[in-house]
């Protein structure tokens, strides 16, 4: 019996320090994991708009010698006024537009209006390609700004064409050198071995986050990423543990694209 007893104590005794040694993962505890979620959009969509300007062009009987209109590259950038001349006329109608680039565009008369939308298109891809592609379709002509951001409005001047402004150009919102943090972005717990996530919480307005009460022990946090190639939703996983009780770990950051 004594022997039995003893036994048994010892098992006790093993039982409490294995117990007490053992880290036991998840809530009920003094301590902290705290991050933040990073990230960078996926799509290029998301990185600014180009300005997008439609030309409707007249046909030569309604264009006068001299007349123009005007056309604006990226801030900081190239002025232009597209002007047109009549060959027939000795005068020179060039307006010369102070501060500008002039493109003179011949014409005749007699020129309907998808002859004079060529003679301009040729005119402006040799003088506008730095700042705007250009495309063509009947006598329409659209030019797209190189850079994405917001540039001077084009102006018909004093020639009776259609110029519209069909998509205002907009700066990037994200810079991809600098991610942004995720606002309102659910962030994922796992308590050790498990295979599913035990608790979650979304990000702060900076895409910060603090997990509380926790034991000391090993866990994961997670938050979803879009990938690139497939646009599915693939967890980013970093490993973290907490090592002694009261304390606060950093998981750093989880950087992801959206």
């Amino acid at each position: 019996m004594k022997r039995f007893i003893l036994h048994l104590a010892l098992c006790l005794i093993q039982l409490t320090i294995f117990s007490s040694c053992k880290k036991i993962e998840g809530p009920g505890g003094t301590s902290a994991i705290r991050g933040k979620v990073i990230g960078t959009p996926v799509s290029s969509n998301e990185l600014g708009e180009n300005e997008v300007i439609h030309v409707t062009v007249q046909k030569g009987t309604e264009i006068e010698h001299g007349e123009y209109w005007l056309l604006n590259g990226a801030t900081g950038g190239q002025l232009y006024y597209i002007w047109y001349n009549n060959p027939t006329w000795i005068s020179n109608g060039d307006p010369q537009l102070a501060g500008r680039i002039g493109i003179k565009v011949d014409f005749n008369y007699s020129d309907n209006n998808t002859t004079v939308a060529q003679n301009t298109f040729d005119a402006l891809l040799s003088e506008v390609s730095s700042d705007f592609t250009a495309s063509l379709n009947q006598d329409i002509i659209t030019l797209t700004s190189i850079v994405k951001q917001n540039i001077p409005d084009a102006d018909n001047g004093n020639i009776n064409f259609t110029v519209d402004v069909a998509n205002q150009g907009q700066p990037s919102e994200f810079n991809t050198e600098n991610p942004i943090g995720m606002a309102d972005d659910r962030v994922y717990l796992i308590y050790g071995e498990s295979e599913s996530f035990n608790e979650s919480m979304k990000t702060g307005a900076g895409g910060e986050f603090t997990f509380e009460g926790l034991n000391p022990g090993i866990y994961k946090v997670y938050a979803l990423s879009v990938d690139p190639l497939t646009g599915a939703q693939l967890p980013v996983y970093k490993s973290v543990e907490i090592t002694e009780k009261g304390s606060v770990t950093d998981a750093g950051l989880i950087e992801v694209q959206f």
